[in-house]
């Protein structure tokens, strides 16, 4: 499965972003937002992923943990398929307890846009988020050698629910490999959301090739 990355000022924007694509989920980044009714995308709920990324791991601006909080709670509210919330956060904990009240999936994440730890440091990585219990934990590191690829793929021989891929222009192979090792990928819907990212057409063309199909 592909999920499309929308970036958009509003719910609406978000909405017409969505209405208009292909993709099977989509992750819709409210750190994004200018403002926060949610309403539209309430049709798309069972589909959406729903983040309010912390500026040190990409996100649009910088907004305090407890606003992230409560940002956090109001998407719930929607019932999305997941919440996206990053591991070495301060408020990690409390948004997959709400999660788990809710009846929401959670996503665990780490985006490193430096670098890609030593093996042993994905490890150490993978092993803190699975101490939490997510539904699904995702491991974004940047590729600065086409060998930090196979480092990151090597991770999905140690857990099922990963999603694990390379940013950057080095890291676009293991993007690839992503789509055919994890629940889903991510790729672009209207514009790179990260870098090296692939459009979701472009990652399908891609697929199709590789099935032969």
């Amino acid at each position: 499965m592909i999920a499309g990355v929308v970036l958009a000022r509003d719910a609406r924007e978000a909405a017409a972003k969505i209405e208009g694509s292909g993709a099977d989920l989509y992750e819709v980044r409210l750190d994004h937002f200018e403002s926060f009714d949610l309403s539209p995308l309430k049709p798309y709920a069972e589909r959406l992923i729903l983040t309010v990324r912390r500026a040190e791991e990409g996100g649009y601006r910088r907004i305090p943990e407890e606003e992230r909080l409560e940002f956090y709670r109001r998407a719930m509210e929607l019932g999305p398929r997941y919440v996206d919330v990053e591991v070495y956060s301060g408020i990690a904990g409390e948004v997959i307890e709400e999660a788990r009240r809710k009846k929401v999936g959670v996503i665990l994440s780490h985006h490193d846009f430096e670098k890609t730890p030593t093996f042993g440091g994905l490890i150490g990585i993978l092993d803190d988020m699975e101490e939490m219990d997510p539904d699904v934990i995702k491991i974004v590191p940047t590729a600065r050698e086409l060998r930090d690829n196979v480092r990151v793929l090597r991770l999905y021989e140690q857990a099922d629910n990963l999603v694990a891929f390379c940013m950057g222009p080095l890291g676009r192979i293991s993007r690839l490999f992503s789509a055919l090792l994890a629940p889903f990928t991510y790729a672009s819907i209207d514009g790179s959301a990260a870098p090296g990212q692939m459009s979701v057409e472009e990652l399908e063309r891609l697929l199709v090739m590789l099935n032969g199909r």
